[in-house]
């Protein structure tokens, strides 16, 4: 009895371990530059933004997804194919776009540290409204600290501590579908995906501390939520 025992545990956690394995890639141009771009796991909630050196990581990869490579205009859909890592070349030839994926040893020695080093740089990962909702937290802010603990309250305001903050706090705009409002008013039920933007100027000097955009789910997704 023991022993079944013993082996039950084991193979509980040969399978956590599986589960949590980390999935490192890298998009670069011919000339060995780094891509900043978009990955989204396609017909999932699933995303995360590649750094200055075109370094990414994701946690729950599985072998027969595909990922979406949005760079400014261009989309790329590559294949996993059960690769533990991908190296990805992008290729331009001529108004054409294509691509060289690989499987590489390097990524895949590099464990945990493309997923931290990549919330550590101008931009966090994506939360999937799923990955909120599994936290058992009632409402969205809690989730959100939960899954990003970078996310604080301050002298009773959120705050969103980043690189410009050193020390002090800093207020992130706060979008719904593009507008600006109070998170604390949205049911954790009706979101989609939250995306945290670390020091973006893509909003001004209204986004130099951070933005957090929200996105809900139409009628037909919230349908599917059990409440």
């Amino acid at each position: 009895m023991r022993r079944l025992f013993t082996l039950f545990v084991t193979l509980l956690a040969l399978t956590v371990a599986e589960a949590q394995e980390p999935f490192n890639g890298r998009i670069t141009r011919i000339d060995g530059k780094g891509i900043k771009a978009r990955i989204k796991v396609k017909d999932s909630d699933k995303f995360t933004f590649s750094d200055g050196k075109g370094r990414f990581g994701f946690t729950d990869i599985k072998a027969n997804d595909v990922l979406m490579i949005i760079s400014r205009r261009d989309t790329m859909h590559i294949p996993v194919e059960g690769r533990k890592s991908i190296d990805i070349v992008w290729l331009t030839e001529g108004d054409s776009f294509n691509y060289r994926a690989t499987e590489s040893e390097e990524l895949m020695h590099y464990g945990f540290g493309y997923v931290k080093r990549r919330e550590s740089t101008d931009y966090s990962s994506g939360i999937s409204g799923e990955r909120l909702r599994a936290t058992g937290a009632k409402g969205l802010v809690e989730a959100i600290q939960m899954c990003y603990p970078g996310l604080r309250y301050i002298n009773g305001e959120l705050c969103l501590m980043t690189q410009n903050s050193i020390g002090s706090s800093s207020k992130p705009l706060i979008l719904c579908d593009g507008m600006e409002t109070n998170p604390e008013l949205i049911s954790i039920y009706d979101v989609k995906s939250v995306e945290i933007i670390k020091g973006s100027n893509m909003y001004g000097f209204r986004g130099v501390n951070g933005v957090i955009l929200i996105t809900t789910m139409d009628a037909k997704e919230a349908l599917k939520i059990k409440r």
